[in-house]
């Protein structure tokens, strides 16, 4: 009888026992499984389980087993069944995702249908599935996808067992595990079914198990979505009453929401209940094309929801036997076509049926051990011959198919040097740079072996290291089937027949795969070829034994002999590597190489280095016995590895990343011979920086976790490979790790990114990938004006839309429309707008700036938004904030191409910013009409560009441009159109500069420079925008090569090079140091990170600066190139640059020592946030304190402690104290000087010491700062960590750890510093730890008891004449009462007053201690203005500095600011004003306004001046120089560089001169004189010539004393000139005046008068803008230049030159030559050297005849031996000398008897005249003083006192210089020496020639000091200048009237008479009125002039009287006579009528 669960009945005709009922079991979707007895649950194990088998012993029930193997697709949360095997009947049958459409019988892979076993087993294909039957009715069908049904008769109720339960109709027993246990948890009872465990699988989800929220549920259970299943109304209607969908539904939310919609998740879901309604017979209607989920059929077919569940094949022409399938959706054949195997084919295209197994035609059939070879052919014809395995192969089975396999591999590499390894063997080193042939199948005729090449281009390896003859591969290529497939260094992905595609890639249905296996990139045929590339330093060919002798090539024959593989091609052998390797050769056109090294000139490695990089801390790791790779030795050897490593780290001079490679290439190869490695990486040892979203692991299964495509093109590698992993909740796309929403479109074996658009079949296709739809094609065609190419790897339809902006800025959209627009706010350029299907959206955006001019903008930064990046380029950020490269993944990167910041997507977007003023927008043709902004529509119509965002025509263009303002929070004071009238040309200077000297150039068409791009680029609208942006900046030079330059470069994009216009126009490139000038350089240079990289690229070369040999661009600077840093994450890092991660919770550097980036945990600290600003992200402090010392000074600590403190030494002001290693260190300290008063001190130099630079800012140093030494004009920035900057009349510091300093040059300093810093500082400014009372604590510790201490505690360093405490009675401070004067509001009270200008700052900033501080300074200096207003403007600049916006309070009478020239004064400019220096300022200003001195329209600051535009400097190595300025780029001074035209810098070698030295001399660095020469002139006047000659000569004219002669080094030429007169009884001469000639300048100083040609002016003053300084120091006026000139004249008795060692050899005069020989110092002008004084000092005469200007000659003063007695003893001339006098201090640096002997000749000629005695001894005390001695007192009240004026007294150390009204406000130009003089009293200062009150001092201009009421006129009398009681010079201009001349009278010059000047001289010389002039030769009367109108009543005649005296004619008498009176004037009398 039946057995149970059966019944008697009758099917297809035959009675017998049949089931009473089915139940069916399913896993789908994730998957979800419903066991047989409706038990739903879910599991995510990915191993092999028992999904269904028989497990009663009931010997009726045939035994039978279904297991399922899952995996991860996209997600590690969920599973899909992958593969289904059944076995039944002693059968394998295997179903797998990986062979779709196929199947696996007992490991053969077979076609569908399949009979097996007298039809036992059907397997067949119905509809989308494949579906095994046996006779017993077990159904097993699999979508080849994730949906797996497995349908029983009720014969197997309760006995069986799996996954899917034990059909025994209860549910509840249903999660039995195999033990008999029941479970209630999915994945205990999955665990228990497990059958087989795989690499990498794991029991159920990793990571998070997500779950989905009720919004998601909603939105995904909608009818957009899954609802579709239960919709009443749906296409599943009819199905709901047969299979409830509720199950389906929750299934199909639960995986549609996990992948957040994609829609082929969707589709799953939807087809598994598709599947379970038609295998119910209910009939579903078509719902696929309404949800995207369409299916493709192949070729001859198409879909269709109800074909035939059995449909007719080439096996029987018809249904399967017995076939009662319903009907199922899938693809059915086209009328005439039938399905054979996998395609329909035309009837007559069927194949053949064999041994019951259906083949293809052309198939070739397995045969029983491979002994025949048999081959379907048509009409069922299968053609068989004889056959046999060849040599090196075997029969067997493989991957289903059984054929003749090879036995065996070869394994060649290439890793390193590089180091070659032969198929054999054979280990040799070839260093060839050029392309070879690396492996090649060779002799193949007559064999069946695929024939293919490898070969590698090598490039130079290390090139920055000098000799270094190596190379490295750069590049593999695979030439098989017609592909050519190329792997190259650090390109991410494949190069197939040119086009780049990403990985993984599949081509020719698995007979080429590529894809990446941890850290190497792997191309793999199907004969088992293998080549792989670490895309660094390794690579290996794989081959397979039956190529055994069939190779050729630089990996050799592959024969099994080591020694005969260096054969030629042609078969030679030789024994010659070099020879060998140049052989295979690949030639290819226009590339230069080199075939490497032979003998000497290979590398060698010295025996000590080489047994230090043994070590085990360098190479000797991989042979360490119990080491990391140990377990490895046995199986690989590691000593090839080794020898390579220390030959290779020998080679690169150490570099450790060689030890990194070469172990890393050892581990891959250890892990693909299966040897477990341990880990060997550390955070200090190689560590391995991993892409975002990963981490490194030593054995990582990648595949494992990757996007559900990732396996339908490539099958996981089995074996695990060191390299990074993705984090939890990403997955791996192929080459990296991603969200699993963002994974890759995998079809037609390609890989697509989401969003990237491929052209497909010559671009008439177009496709996008949507993550969430799929790769989506359409039909496509190429806009009109494009091609179809491939570029740069890419195939689309190309023409590129340009946009530019540059100049003024001037405008060209995509479309050709011009035009103008100076907005100064933010804009958006271009962007993507409308339909964007397939696009990727992108805004740019530029903001503008006012650069010197308010009349017209220029582009300050540009702001470029993609793929989630902004990405900003600003102005002079040359290669920086982000250093450059950017590397922001493959698909966005950013770089420096010459000289220009070149942003590039792999869409073709192309935006380039010249960090100055030119733009450049270009855009692929797919973005035509699709996008927007300034740069237009590009739709081809330049009429409509001009359209607002909401597509509305304007017309105008500002308010088009204000249509497309963005909203700027850091741009909100900015105006869209001109700020004033917009500027206009006028058309004469618009003729002028169209000429071609000018933009003319541009369109001169005949033998133009420019003319061959005439035809291309229309040069018109260039020339246009040049003469506007030349005319606007008035001629500037600079700006007209930079219009040239722009035309130029478009011509380049073009593809024209203009050769030679930069010379012919005179518009050198500016290049910086280490780089030259390139007029066609690569666009492509070498740069850091990968500085070994040459980059290939294409296009057109460039002009730019070139990084010279052996230097590379890092981070925009030519750097050499083995300092390069590191690239993380596709950014770039300089040597030890920290920088943080997102959120601050990790900190990283690049080591510099691997060149990689070490990252450690890491967190803000108290008091500070994670933030980013100006493109850093850093933890930063939430609150600052600020410390003061102002005034005299006044100081208030950083906890609100006040104090006043007078010390002039140097101290400590704020330091770091605390030993807190996260701080960085810093010292500050400031240096007091007192100012014309003594009682009180102001600080004078501040300095900050930082740990590698130490930044001096000094009150001698206005407006330029100190860097370790050397001046430095502002701005000055240091990378990242330093800048200082001008803001106002302030210098502003800024550090990178938040120490900010401000100093006014003057004696204002305020620093502040961030909270992080509190309770770690000390110092005058205290501990900043919140309380005041502590912070008078000294550096002991302990608590000051007085002001005093406190200060003198924080003492560093002294000063000359420094103190601590004023002593004396000069040191007295004002009294409370004298304070309270003050307090009025003409003075201090101004700061309080409550409606006064300050009120709004009142609440913000306490005015109480300002206004005390004001009232003390103003007490000490009696009410001078300058004290109260500086008081007052601390005050003001604390208010600013809180940001509170303060009232006018300067005016003409009342602190009125005096500014420079070009410039003028604002309460409120900006507080980072613009610059000529183009250096990388902060994006955004962090300074609020100060008030200060703001250049003029058209005016830029350079340096300390304000210069037209047209003249500022240049910018060189991050420092900027005025133009003209000479400085040495060298610590050697061997390269002496000039700031020239155009901002562009010329260097040429140099060396030092004779008697020069390079050292570092008043901040500057250059060849400076190594000592100096005096000539002294005094008294008689006696000489000592500057080469030591002493020698007399009592001329009496005017002489020559020093003049440069004979120069050829090129030195500043100068003369003196000393005018000698009688002295006394006539028997000596003095020097009466002495005038220096210098820089066009005549300087004369007569007897207290100093006169600037024929001008009287006051002491001190300076000329040619400080070069020459004149100042009064004690007794002295000294004249200093700026090259070491110095000229001390006492103005009656003594005179000093000085002149510098460079002048050696170069002089003459009465001071003689000056080379060091004394003996030749007697020559004449003519050279000629006499021995006479008298012929040598009168030749020296200026402008008199010789016969005049002897000397005494034979009548010389003689003196007698009791008078030089007399004359020498102490108390006379003997004080000198006196060996224990008041001179005893100087005999050793002043030889005293010189200045002895002529005392006594002096003294004595005038009979011991006390003056003169005075005089003499003043000589040698001046000359002592002047070399730096200190001399006792020597003056009495009765020995040579001194009568001082008013309100002075003499002091021995007088510092009269630094006591002038003018020391107040100017910088201190005194020389270091004291000299004895007429000291100020206390409270007195001098006014040039008196000493008054400090109210009294007038005024300072131009370098001239005016006293109050005092006028000057400048030269052509067109400006008068007078100093107001105020402080401030006055200007008015003036002009002279008719009959007035401007000239000087009495040193005043002025509009006066015209007068007319006749001279008669002696010697008989005349001068006319005219200044004709000639000699009288005879003695008589003659008529000098008379009226020629006697009549007239202003008649007069004069007359002369010459007579002859010793032969020389003189003047006798002169006779005038007026009307009727006579007067005549005689050397005896005058007498007046008689």
């Amino acid at each position: 009888g039946c057995r149970a669960g059966e019944r008697c009945g009758v099917v297809n005709g035959i009675r017998g026992c049949q089931p009473i009922s089915y139940s069916r079991c399913s896993a789908t979707g994730d998957p979800h499984y419903v066991s047989f007895d409706g038990t739903r649950f879910d599991f995510q194990g990915t191993c092999v389980y028992q999904l269904v088998g028989v497990c009663s012993k009931d010997p009726a029930l045939e035994p039978f087993q279904v297991l399922v193997q899952n995996n991860f697709r996209g997600s590690t949360v969920v599973s899909y069944t992958k593969i289904v095997e059944i076995k039944v009947y002693n059968v394998s049958i295997v179903i797998s995702k990986d062979k779709p459409n196929q199947i696996m019988v007992n490991g053969l892979l077979t076609l569908l249908p399949v009979y097996l076993d007298g039809i036992q087993v059907s397997i067949y294909k119905s509809g989308l599935n494949a579906v095994v039957k046996t006779s017993f009715n077990l159904m097993v069908s699999f979508d080849w996808n994730s949906a797996v049904f497995v349908t029983l008769p009720s014969t197997y109720a309760g006995s069986v067992c799996g996954l899917c339960g034990n059909f025994n109709s209860n549910p509840r027993d249903d999660l039995t595990m195999k033990n008999g246990q029941l479970t209630p948890n999915p994945t205990d009872f999955g665990r228990s079914w497990l059958v087989e465990e795989i690499p990498g699988c794991v029991h159920s989800c990793t990571g998070v198990c997500t779950v989905c929220d009720t919004t998601q549920k909603q939105q995904y259970g909608s009818n957009t979505f899954c609802g579709l299943l239960r919709d009443p109304n749906g296409p599943f209607r009819n199905c709901h009453a047969i299979v409830d969908p509720s199950g389906y539904f929750e299934d199909c939310v639960y995986d549609v929401c996990l992948y957040k919609g994609k829609r082929d998740m969707l589709c799953q879901a939807i087809t598994a209940y598709m599947s379970v309604c038609q295998d119910s017979g209910a009939k579903v209607e078509a719902w696929r094309a309404k949800q995207s989920c369409d299916v493709k059929c192949p070729a001859n077919s198409h879909y269709e929801v109800c074909s035939t569940g059995c449909p007719a094949t080439c096996y029987s022409l018809s249904s399967p036997f017995a076939c009662s399938a319903p009907c199922r959706e899938g693809c059915t054949c086209n009328d005439g076509f039938i399905l054979s195997g996998t395609l329909c084919v035309p009837f007559s295209q069927c194949g053949c049926l064999y041994n019951g197994t259906y083949y293809k035609v052309g198939d070739i059939l397995p045969s029983m051990a491979c002994q025949e070879e048999c081959k379907c052919t048509q009409f069922n014809k299968v053609q068989c011959q004889a056959f046999s395995c060849g040599p090196n192969e075997r029969c067997e089975v493989v991957d289903g198919i059984q054929k003749c396999q090879p036995v065996g591999t070869g394994v060649c590499s290439a890793s390193g040097d590089p180091h070659y390894k032969s198929f054999d063997g054979l280990l040799y080193d070839f260093q060839g740079t050029c392309t070879y042939t690396l492996a090649k199948a060779c002799g193949l005729e007559g064999m069946r072996l695929v024939p293919f090449e490898v070969q590698v281009e090598n490039e130079k390896w290390w090139p920055q290291l000098p000799n270094r003859k190596v190379s490295v591969s750069k590049l593999v290529a695979l030439e098989v089937y017609g592909y050519v497939l190329i792997l190259q260094k650090n390109m991410l992905g494949v190069m197939v027949n040119g086009v780049f595609s990403n990985l993984p890639l599949n081509l020719n249905n698995s007979a080429v795969v590529v894809y990446n296996d941890g850290s190497n990139y792997v191309m793999q045929t199907n004969f088992s070829l293998v080549v792989t590339y670490d895309l660094v330093y390794h690579v290996t060919v794989t081959v397979p034994g039956n190529y055994r002798t069939k190779t050729c090539g630089l990996c050799g024959n592959f024969n099994g002999d080591k020694t005969d593989d260096f054969r030629f091609p042609n078969g030679t052998l030789t024994k010659d590597i070099n020879t060998f390797g140049t052989a295979w050769k690949v030639a290819i056109p226009g590339v230069m190489c080199d075939n490497g090294c032979s003998g000497n000139t290979c590398p060698d490695c010295l025996p000590g280095l080489k047994a230090i990089f043994e070590n085990p801390s360098y190479c000797g790791i991989l042979k360490v016995p119990n080491g990391p790779f140990s377990a490895c030795y046995n199986k690989l050897d590691p000593t090839p590895y080794f020898n390579d490593c220390v030959y290779d780290l020998c080679a690169s001079d150490g570099n450790r990343k060689v030890v990194c490679d070469t172990s890393s290439a050892y581990v891959y190869n250890c892990q693909r011979a299966g040897i477990r490695i341990d880990s060997w990486r550390t955070p200090y040892f190689c560590p391995m920086s991993c892409p975002p979203n990963s981490h490194y692991e030593i054995c990582a299964y990648t595949c494992s976790m990757a996007c559900a495509g990732v396996s339908d093109i490539t099958s996981c590698p089995t074996m695990c490979s060191e390299g990074c992993t993705c984090n939890p909740g990403f997955v791996f796309n192929g080459q990296g790790c991603v969200l699993p929403d963002q994974c890759s479109c995998y079809e037609n074996g390609h890989t697509y990114k989401p969003g990237e658009v491929v052209y497909e079949d010559e671009c008439t296709r177009r496709c996008m990938c949507d993550t969430t739809k799929g790769l989506l094609c359409e039909t496509y065609t190429c806009p009109s004006g494009t091609k179809c190419t491939v570029q740069n790897g890419v195939k689309a339809c190309f023409h590129t839309g340009t946009c530019w902006a540059s100049g003024d800025p001037h405008y060209h959209t995509f479309d050709g429309y011009n035009y103008d627009f100076q907005g100064t706010c933010t804009y958006t350029i271009s962007a993507t707008c409308g339909n964007l299907t397939g696009l990727v959206p992108f805004s740019i955006k530029e903001r503008n700036d006012n650069r010197g001019s308010s009349l017209v903008s220029y582009i300050r930064d540009v702001e470029v938004s993609v793929y989630s990046f902004n990405i900003t380029m600003g102005n002079y950020q040359y290669g920086r904030i982000m250093n450059l490269p950017v590397y922001l993944t493959d698909k966005l990167s950013v770089s420096q191409v010459g000289n220009m910041a070149v942003l590039q997507t792999d869409f073709g977007l192309y935006v380039s910013y010249d960090w100055f003023w030119q733009l450049v927008v270009q855009l692929p043709s797919s973005y035509y009409n699709s996008v927007c902004g300034l740069c237009g529509n590009f739709n081809g119509n330049r009429s409509d560009d001009i359209r607002d965002p909401a597509g509305n025509m304007l017309s105008s263009v500002v308010n088009w441009a204000k249509s497309w303002r963005v909203e700027d929070p850091d741009n909100l004071f900015c105006w869209d159109t001109c700020k004033t009238e917009c500027p206009t040309c006028d058309n004469n200077l618009v003729r002028l500069y169209q000429a071609e000297a000018y933009c003319g150039a541009l369109t001169n068409s005949v033998n133009g420079l420019f003319q061959q791009c005439h035809g291309t680029v229309d040069p018109q609208v260039y020339m246009n925008n040049c003469v506007y942006d030349v005319c606007v900046n008035k001629g500037d030079k600079t700006t007209l090569c930079q219009a040239l330059a722009s035309y130029s470069d478009m011509c380049r994009r073009e593809g024209i090079v203009i050769k030679g216009w930069r010379e012919k126009s005179g518009c050198p490139m500016n290049c910086q140091p280490h780089s030259h000038y390139d007029p066609c350089a690569s666009p492509c240079s070498l740069s850091c990170p990968f500085p070994e990289r040459q980059p290939t690229c294409t296009g057109t070369c460039i002009e730019a600066c070139v990084c010279d040999d052996g230097y590379v661009l890092s981070a925009g600077q030519c750097m050499p190139a083995a300092s390069c840093g590191c690239s993380y994450q596709g950014c770039y890092y300089k040597p030890l640059e920290r920088f943080w991660l997102e959120g601050c919770q990790q900190q990283c550097e690049c080591d510099p020592t691997f060149r990689t980036v070490v990252c450690w945990n890491a967190a803000c600290g108290p008091g500070e946030q994670c933030s980013v600003q100006d493109g850093t992200r850093a933890c930063r402090p939430i609150s600052y304190a600020t410390c003061t010392a102002a005034g005299d000074p006044h100081y208030l600590t950083f906890d609100g402690y006040h104090f006043d403190f007078q010390g002039t030494c140097m101290y400590q002001l704020v330091g770091l104290c605390s030993k807190e290693s996260r701080l960085t260190s810093f010292n500050v300290t400031v240096q007091n000087d007192n100012r014309a008063n003594r009682a009180v001190a102001f600080t004078k130099v501040v300095t900050v010491e930082l740990s590698s630079i130490t930044v001096t800012l000094s009150k001698d140093y206005p407006y330029k700062i100190l860097v370790n030494g050397q001046a430095v004009c502002l701005p000055f920035y240091n990378d990242k960590k330093l800048m200082v900057f001008r803001s106002g009349q302030t210098a502003v510091l800024e550090t990178d750890f938040g120490l900010r300093l401000t100093f006014d040059w003057n004696s204002v300093v305020h620093i502040t510093l961030p909270s992080t810093y509190q309770n770690a500082v000390c110092g005058l400014c205290g501990n900043y730890n919140g309380n005041a009372s502590d912070d008078r604590t000294m550096r002991s510790g302990a608590l000051a008891p007085g002001e005093v201490q406190l200060g003198s505690s924080w003492q560093v360093g002294i000063a000359s004449g420094c103190s601590s405490e004023c002593t004396g009675p000069s040191c007295k401070v004002c009294s409370s009462s004298q304070r309270e004067a003050y307090r009025a509001p003409q003075y201090c009270g101004f700061i309080m007053d409550p409606a006064g200008p300050f009120k709004a700052c009142h609440a913000y900033v306490n005015p109480m201690s300002y206004m005390q501080d004001c009232m003390f300074d103003a007490c000490q200096y009696q009410g001078y203005y300058v004290a109260v207003c500086d008081a007052i403007a601390a005050y003001v600049s604390a208010c600013q500095s809180m940001g509170v916006t303060i009232q006018p309070w300067r005016n003409s009478s009342f602190c009125p600011m005096t500014c420079p020239v070009n410039s003028h004064y604002e309460l409120c400019p900006t507080g980072c004003p613009a610059t000529c220096a183009r250096l990388p300022a902060p994006a955004r200003c962090g300074v609020l306004c100060r008030e200060g001195c703001q250049c003029n329209d058209g005016h830029l600051l350079s340096g300390d001046v304000c210069v037209p535009v047209a003249q500022c400097g240049c910018t060189y190595g991050e420092r900027y120089y005025k133009k003209g300025d000479i400085f040495y780029t060298q610590a050697n001074c061997q390269e002496q560089c000039q700031c020239g035209d155009n901002g562009a810098v010329s260097c040429q070698a140099s060396q030092c001169r004779l008697g020069e030295a390079c050292q570092l001399a008043k901040g500057v660095q250059g060849c400076h004189p190594t000592g100096f020469a005096k000539c002294i002139a005094s008294g008689d006047p006696h000489y000592i010539s500057f080469d030591g000659r002493w020698f007399d000569f009592q001329g009496t004219c005017i002489y020559i004393l020093a003049k440069v002669c004979n120069d050829s080094q090129g030195l500043t030429p100068f003369t003196v000139q000393e005018d000698n007169v009688k002295f006394g009884n006539g028997k000596v001469a003095v020097t009466r005046g002495v005038t220096i000639q210098v820089y066009g300048y005549t300087v004369s100083i007569k007897q207290g008068m100093r006169w600037v040609d024929e001008d009287l002016l006051n002491l001190p003053f300076s000329l040619n803008g400080g070069r020459i300084i004149v100042n009064q120091e004690g007794l002295n006026i000294v004249v200093q230049t700026d090259f070491g000139l110095q000229v001390l004249y006492d103005t009656t008795y003594y005179v000093v030159v000085t002149v510098p060692s460079t002048y050696q050899g170069n002089m003459c005069g009465l001071c003689g030559n000056y080379n060091g020989n004394g003996l030749d110092d007697f020559r004449l002008p003519t050279g000629q050297q006499v021995s006479d004084v008298d012929t040598f000092g009168k030749s020296w005469a200026a402008g008199q005849p010789e016969t005049l200007c002897g000397g005494c000659g034979g009548q010389c003063p003689m003196c007698s031996q009791d008078k030089r007695v007399q004359y020498s003893q102490p108390n006379s001339c003997g004080i000198i000398s006196t060996a224990n006098g008041p001179f005893s201090d100087c005999h050793a640096k002043v030889g005293p008897q010189p200045y002895f002997q002529h005392c006594v000749f002096d003294v004595c000629a005038l009979n011991g005249d006390n003056t003169t005695l005075c005089k003499s001894i003043q000589a040698y005390a001046i000359a002592c003083q002047n070399a730096g001695v200190q001399i006792q007192p020597w003056r009495t009240n009765t020995f040579c006192s001194i009568t001082c004026p008013i309100n002075s007294h003499y002091e021995l150390c007088a510092n009269t210089c630094g006591t002038s009204c003018a020391s107040l406000t100017m910088p201190n130009t005194c020389s270091n020496q004291c000299f004895e003089g007429c000291q100020c009293d206390s409270g007195f200062v001098s006014n040039g020639n008196s000493c008054v009150s400090m109210n009294s001092c007038g005024c300072i201009y131009e370098g001239q000091y005016l006293k109050v009421g005092q006028y000057v006129v400048n030269k052509v009398c067109s400006d008068r200048c007078g100093c107001q009681p105020s402080g401030i010079a006055v200007c008015e201009a003036i002009s002279c009237a008719n009959g007035k001349v401007c000239s000087t009278q009495d040193g005043v010059r002025g509009c006066y008479v015209k007068e007319g000047i006749c001279r008669v001289r002696q010697g008989g010389l005349v001068t006319s009125f005219d200044g004709m002039e000639g000699t009288l030769d005879l003695d008589g009367a003659y008529d000098l002039s008379f009226l020629c109108d006697r009549n007239s009543a202003q008649w007069f005649r004069i007359a002369v009287g010459i007579h002859n005296q010793n032969g020389i004619l003189g003047i006798s008498a002169v006779f005038v006579f007026c009307l009727d009176t006579t007067i005549v004037i005689s050397s005896r009398q005058t007498s007046v009528s008689g």
